[in-house]
């Protein structure tokens, strides 16, 4: 067995997006507010629950809670809350439903025809404001009150693991930490993730450094005692994400921190978006990469399975040992994936 193939067998499959799931089968508009009020929402729970199991059966190791805008700030923002301490209580309350709909899939999936292998659920710990724009995130110091909320709802609801998604910024990192070394959740492992700009995958989409981001977050994590267990990328083009796993893959060379990777499946890049939103109207000819390949887009601009499946081998081939799919995935692009890594 060469040592592609040693990687390959190891890989712990993630699962993949949510929201865009839950649009195509027609329970929210999009929105991130909406996909998380469904897990609340009696005729809706049982679509959450069914994507969770949907990727299960496609082959993933570990579902992901379906909370990523379960913030108290975002309570507030988006009406749910009209204080402090009523959004602190309304996003606790929204953790605790989507820990739920993940465990009743996993339930299900272990007493049935995928009993033999453990299925675990990695709690979601967002970004506190708005994805991708780092002028946005507060200080250090007033993020800590709201991930020790979130990390510490997701620990008594007893996930197996803490993932930190889409962190356009090192500090957002390193608030989470602070949070959990000054909570109980001390030993429950850590995954952190975080977005690069699809035209310059050495940078976060904050403008920080990938290579320094994570140098400073694997330092953390052994200054605290905390278990971190996986660092990686996602939420970015994959071949966005293959060129980051080269800056960060030696960072983790013959430690006991792995790599983990997903990536988004739209054709058009978040670099794209952000940049129109700035005005730049040749946004979508100029600045983002993408894969120039016709043949691996369907007619609405979605990277077909087999096509990020290309990229997963790519990512396990550089040792990464987590891979799932970010925004735009499905449970068809992890079955694919999975098929791949254990074929």
């Amino acid at each position: 067995m060469n040592q592609q193939d040693k990687f390959r067998g190891e890989v712990t499959v993630l699962d993949g997006g949510m929201g865009h799931e839950l649009k195509l089968r027609g329970i929210s508009d999009g929105s991130f507010v909406a996909g998380v009020l469904a897990n609340e929402n009696l005729l809706q729970a049982s679509t959450v629950e069914a994507i969770h199991y949907d990727y299960l059966a496609a082959g993933c190791d570990v579902v992901t809670t379906n909370s990523f805008v379960a913030v108290p700030r975002r309570m507030r923002q988006c009406g749910l809350a009209t204080d402090g301490p009523a959004a602190f209580h309304r996003a606790a309350g929204l953790i605790r439903s989507a820990v739920d709909r993940a465990r009743a899939a996993t339930e299900i999936a272990h007493n049935g025809e995928m009993q033999q292998k453990q299925k675990k659920i990695a709690g979601c710990v967002p970004p506190l404001t708005e994805c991708y724009f780092g002028d946005q995130v507060p200080a250090i110091e007033d993020m800590i009150p709201e991930y020790h909320l979130i990390v510490s709802t997701l620990v008594d609801c007893k996930v197996d693991i803490i993932l930190c998604e889409t962190l356009s910024t090192k500090r957002e990192a390193e608030a989470i930490f602070r949070a959990i070394s000054q909570s109980t959740s001390q030993h429950t492992p850590i995954w952190v993730s975080f977005t690069i700009k699809d035209d310059n995958p050495n940078e976060l989409r904050s403008g920080d450094s990938l290579v320094d981001a994570c140098s400073q977050i694997i330092e953390l994590a052994s200054s605290l005692k905390l278990p971190l267990e996986a660092i990686g990328v996602n939420c970015s083009t994959p071949s966005a994400i293959t060129k980051a796993l080269l800056c960060v893959s030696p960072l983790v060379s013959g430690g006991g921190v792995k790599l983990c990777a997903y990536g988004n499946c739209f054709q058009a890049t978040t670099s794209e978006w952000m940049a129109s939103l700035k005005g730049d109207n040749d946004a979508k000819t100029k600045a983002a990469e993408r894969v120039k390949s016709a043949g691996d887009y369907d007619h609405n601009g979605y990277l077909l399975p087999h096509a990020y499946a290309r990229y997963a081998r790519e990512w396990a081939d550089l040792g990464v040992q987590i891979i799932g799919g970010c925004c735009g995935s499905r449970p068809q692009h992890m079955k694919q994936v999975a098929s791949m890594l254990r074929s």
